[in-house]
């Protein structure tokens, strides 16, 4: 026997009703044990935004404790929707199924090579200098994300001449290292960090969270 077309549907829309109703059982026994809203995001992803954004909150009046899930690249979507977290800093593209977000930062790429690179001479690199199509840009940033875990492990690959990977600028700033040369990219598509929770979440925390998020965001594209 094999379902209906009919069926299929009906099975998909009732998968998708389950997993939402499971998630907003989570939601709502976090919210009883307290209102303290969940952030995820990947450590060095969230373009030094996070600790601003934290520091602005707890000045609000009303304001509840925020706890920081750090997680794995792309991760923060399924969190979202299966209610383990409220709201997410989490780069594009993502799976935005369920979701609501609005862009935070829009940032060039740079190139992290080994210093003694021939490319690291240069004042700035094209895709083209490394080999690469926009294609295999993206897939060897995943590749080099999946592969040595959190930055220090791929900055120390890179020291090594081991790998090259394109970050957002903002590690260059923030992350400063012998041994590795950071060099803009001038063709490289811009990397795009967003802030995304469950669309129909109701907590008045969250709603905060976000507001204040997308505030400092403002300031910080002010101030550059």
């Amino acid at each position: 026997m094999a379902p209906t077309p009919a069926g299929d549907v009906l099975l998909t829309e009732a998968r998708v009703a389950l997993d939402a109703l499971e998630a907003a059982g989570r939601r709502a026994r976090r919210a009883a044990a307290g209102p303290k809203p969940v952030l995820a995001v990947k450590a060095d992803g969230d373009a030094g935004l996070l600790e601003p954004i934290l520091a602005r909150y707890a000045s609000e009046p009303g304001s509840v404790p925020v706890a920081v899930r750090l997680c794995g690249r792309q991760e923060q979507p399924k969190l979202l929707r299966g209610g383990e977290a409220d709201v997410a800093l989490v780069h594009a593209p993502f799976d935005g199924t369920g979701l609501d977000s609005e862009t935070l930062a829009v940032e060039p790429r740079v190139a992290v090579l080994a210093s003694d690179h021939p490319l690291a001479a240069r004042d700035r690199v094209e895709l083209a200098d490394l080999g690469w199509s926009t294609a295999t840009m993206e897939r060897r940033i995943d590749e080099a994300r999946r592969g040595r875990g959190d930055l220090a492990q791929v900055l120390t690959a890179v020291s090594l001449g081991e790998t090259v990977t394109l970050p957002p600028a903002s590690v260059a700033v923030r992350y400063p290292r012998p041994g590795v040369a950071y060099r803009p990219v001038s063709d490289a598509p811009r990397a795009v960090l967003a802030l995304a929770w469950p669309q129909d979440s109701r907590s008045a925390a969250t709603a905060a969270l976000v507001r204040v998020a997308t505030e400092v965001a403002e300031a910080a594209r002010d101030a550059a």
